[in-house]
C-alpha cells in the first residue's frame, strides 16, 4: 500500500542522532513521553506514545541504519504491520537521514503517517538535536 520517504539533513553528528532514535531517556526527552521502552537488539521490542505504537527490531546497524515493525494500537487486529527503516549517513558535523515507512495496511493510514511523521516525529527531534530545546 505504497511507502512514504522522508529525506532530511540534521545539523547534529550522528552519533547524537542515533541516540535520540534509539536511546530511550533521548527518546523521551524530545518526544515527552516518560514511557517510553528499547530493547535495541534484533528480536527486542519498543513501546512509544505511552503504548500506542509498538514495534520489534529486524536490523541494527550501528549509527547506520535501524529497522522495525510499526503497529498503531489503533489498527484492527486483522492488518497487518508496517515497516519503518532509517539510514543515516555522516556528513561532517551533520546527519544526513532517509526514513522510510512500508507495507501500510491501507491508503488511509499512509495518508495519516506522511504528516505524523513531520507532527510527531521528525520536527521535534529535529529541534531537539538542533537548539537542545
Amino acid at each position: 500500500m505504497g511507502e512514504l520517504v522522508k529525506e532530511l539533513t540534521i545539523e547534529a553528528p550522528i552519533g547524537d542522532v542515533w541516540g535520540a532514535l534509539t536511546d530511550p531517556d533521548t527518546i523521551g526527552e524530545w518526544m515527552g513521553d516518560g514511557g517510553v521502552e528499547v530493547d535495541l537488539r534484533v528480536g527486542g521490542a519498543y513501546s512509544f506514545f505511552g503504548g500506542e505504537t509498538t514495534g520489534t527490531f529486524r536490523q541494527i546497524a550501528a549509527q547506520t541504519l535501524l529497522e522495525y515493525t510499526w503497529r498503531q494500537s489503533s489498527w484492527e487486529s486483522s492488518w497487518p504491520d508496517s515497516l519503518v527503516r532509517w539510514e543515516l549517513h555522516a556528513d561532517g558535523m551533520q546527519t544526513r537521514v532517509r526514513l522510510t515507512h512500508s507495507q501500510f495496511p491501507n491508503g488511509d493510514e499512509r495518508d495519516s503517517h506522511d504528516e505524523g511523521w513531520h507532527l510527531y516525529w521528525l520536527t521535534p527531534m529535529v529541534e531537539y538535536l538542533e537548539t537542545g530545546a
